[in-house]
């Protein structure tokens, strides 16, 4: 159960990490998107129960946050626009800890997870949560020199521009709101289900004083190693 429990964090934190984040030119967007989330493929019965079904992203004037729940663990990972770093708190059955990754640190992660070879904008849309998204279609090739080929639907209705230093699309100019993340024989489709504007709280991007700041290789350790089932 460890080695499953070390795959799954070790997965979302590159989820996270990497998550599509827009490049535009409109005003801030403040409020709260809320995605479903979906798991597909080759998923062990014991990690099932563990697959998150929401996805939630608040923007303020200069920070962001994305939360997910599954099971186990409470993930949320604090964007900071002016410091250009980002936090990943983990409530891992009692246990808090909190991994911080620079702006740089982020590039060399997003480097080793793979690079984007192309991205084709078609003609073709969709209304999501009351957005009108465009379809581009995303060409990626991982470290293995394998391409994998993903749809982004994607809106330029909101800014989150002044997230750029953790954007993996950088041709997409919007915010993506319906996508599909591959790890392995697994997949994450995420897609928008509400936009709601409003103002939040600045406690919702406070890292509490009870998270004990780890790096991803300590946790990897203290959770059983690599991730095996």
């Amino acid at each position: 159960m460890k080695k499953l429990l070390t795959g799954i964090i070790l997965f979302f934190i590159a989820l996270v990490i990497i998550m599509p984040v827009a490049k535009a030119q409109k005003a801030p967007f403040l409020g709260t998107i809320v995605f479903d989330v979906k798991a597909v493929g080759e998923i062990p019965e014991q990690a099932k129960s563990m697959m998150p079904t929401e996805m939630t992203c608040k923007l303020s004037t200069d920070k962001q946050s994305m939360s997910m729940n599954f099971g186990m663990m409470e993930q949320k990972t604090i964007y900071d626009a002016v410091k250009q770093e980002a936090n990943m708190l983990m409530n891992i059955m009692g246990q808090k800890f909190v991994i911080k990754n620079s702006a740089a640190q982020i590039s060399e992660t997003k480097k080793k997870e793979g690079e984007t070879t192309g991205v084709k904008i078609t003609n073709e849309t969709k209304t999501i949560a009351g957005y009108i998204c465009k379809k581009a279609v995303v060409t990626m090739k991982s470290k293995d020199g394998s391409e994998t080929t993903l749809d982004v639907y994607y809106t330029d209705d909101i800014d989150v521009s002044r997230y750029k230093f953790s954007n993996t699309f950088p041709e997409i100019n919007g915010l993506p709101l319906e996508f599909t993340m591959k790890t392995g024989p697994m997949s994450f489709n995420m897609v928008a289900r509400s936009i709601k504007k409003e103002n939040i709280p600045a406690s919702e991007f406070t890292v509490g004083s009870d998270y004990k700041q780890v790096t991803t290789d300590e946790l990897k350790t203290m959770f059983g190693g690599g991730g095996e089932q």
